[in-house]
């Protein structure tokens, strides 16, 4: 099975040639020195040994009809063209968080950092937020002999503060956005928000976390108050879905910084459920360390393409 998956960004666009398992070539493109993603994919193919069996695209966006549009490089890319345009059968636009909540059934031991042991139970469900540009969450169910995500857009319900400063900081929001959800505060802009509702000044997560690491005072306190913010809804969609298969940090915020992760804090916010911190106790929760988990994701894809 010779198979090609993606991770497809404004930014950058990650590309495997998988051959009967075996990673055979990785490359890593700028996205935006290319007019078009065939472009891009054209400059790859000579990588890969034909005859192509598959191909699935994880993109930064909604896909609707297998069509995607990345709109930070204008490009528009369509499932049914790229097929005819290359000559493989069988090709899929998903979602990346979706992706993401695929490959997170092929992690190894090593390419996760456990913050709960807790107790797994390997086919209930898997639930699986990751913090990043927005705030991706997604479910995993067991089901005809193989796992299926349920997606999700609940990054964008309704943030419930949990303490006074928490409060202070939803109405500052409110006042400024008109709603507040967890994304406000559970991403990139979320670490912005916080931090300059404590009187900060900056424009991007990066600036916040290089503060962070100098020592400074108000980042740190921001990272504090965002531990705590991811917590509270890691347990609440572990509540949600009955998570005894595992709870999941994905996205790069909680990749690059584990350190606010594993000091006890994210865990105190993740079972404080008042008669449910028992239940909450018994979930497995991972931080994962693989930044590639959506290729794993795109890879799985692929695999199903061929199977049918």
């Amino acid at each position: 099975m010779r198979i090609i998956a993606g991770d497809v960004g404004g930014t950058k666009t990650l590309l495997q040639f998988i051959d009967r398992g075996a990673v055979v070539a990785e490359r890593r493109y700028e996205s935006a020195r290319y007019p078009t993603f065939d472009a891009l994919l054209n400059e790859f193919l000579p990588f890969c040994e034909p005859p192509i069996d598959a191909a699935c695209f994880a993109v930064a966006g909604p896909v609707l009809d297998q069509r995607a549009e990345i709109t930070n490089v204008g490009w528009s890319i369509d499932a049914r063209q790229l097929s005819a345009a290359f000559g493989i059968d069988a090709i899929a636009l998903i979602n990346d968080f979706f992706a993401v909540a695929l490959g997170v059934p092929l992690l190894t031991p090593t390419e996760r950092l456990s913050l709960n042991a807790g107790t797994r139970r390997p086919r209930d469900p898997i639930a699986i937020l990751g913090a990043g540009t927005g705030l991706g969450e997604a479910t995993l169910i067991w089901s005809a002999e193989q796992w299926n995500v349920i997606p999700s857009e609940g990054g964008h319900a309704d943030f419930a503060p949990q303490d006074e400063l928490q409060s202070r900081l939803f109405l500052a929001l409110l006042a400024k956005y008109g709603h507040v959800s967890w994304e406000r505060l559970v991403s990139g802009m979320g670490l912005v928000n916080i931090h300059n509702f404590l009187g900060g000044s900056v424009t991007d997560a990066a600036e916040v976390a290089a503060l962070a690491a100098s020592g400074d005072a108000t980042a740190l306190q921001t990272f504090s108050i965002f531990v705590d913010i991811y917590g509270a809804e890691a347990g609440n969609m572990g509540l949600r879905v009955l998570a005894r298969g595992g709870v999941f940090l994905a996205g790069g915020i909680a990749a690059k910084n584990t350190k606010y992760f594993t000091d006890g804090r994210f865990m105190a916010a993740f079972l404080r459920k008042g008669r449910f911190r028992e239940l909450l106790a018994e979930m497995p929760v991972d931080l994962i360390t693989n930044e590639k988990v959506g290729l794993l994701g795109a890879a799985e894809m692929a695999r199903r393409l061929v199977k049918r």
